[in-house]
């Protein structure tokens, strides 16, 4: 696969859809992906998982706990979004 496909997917009875193994190999989806809709599309985008960006960051963080523990999730909230104050998830679900 070379970034392009169409591909007809059920919709099971849980409402889930499988990602065909062939998109997830060539794309490198993990076990977390982005979902938003643009245009009436339905768009899935491969991510890094965030709690694997948190355990990284835990060896980046020098910072005496001990002296600041509230600073610890902020500076890894900082660090894993990239800049301070943007949300992780956007927007409210629905269309």
């Amino acid at each position: 696969m070379c970034g392009k496909g169409e591909w007809v997917l059920r919709v099971d009875s849980r409402e889930r859809v499988v990602i065909p193994a062939e998109v997830r190999r060539a794309l490198n989806v993990g076990r977390v992906v982005k979902m938003y809709v643009r245009g009436g599309v339905v768009v899935l985008e491969p991510i890094k998982d965030p709690f694997e960006e948190v355990s990284e960051l835990v060896e980046e963080v020098s910072l005496k706990v001990s002296e600041e523990p509230w600073r610890v999730g902020e500076i890894a909230s900082e660090q894993l979004l990239g800049r301070k104050g943007e949300a992780l998830f956007v927007g409210e679900g629905g269309c």
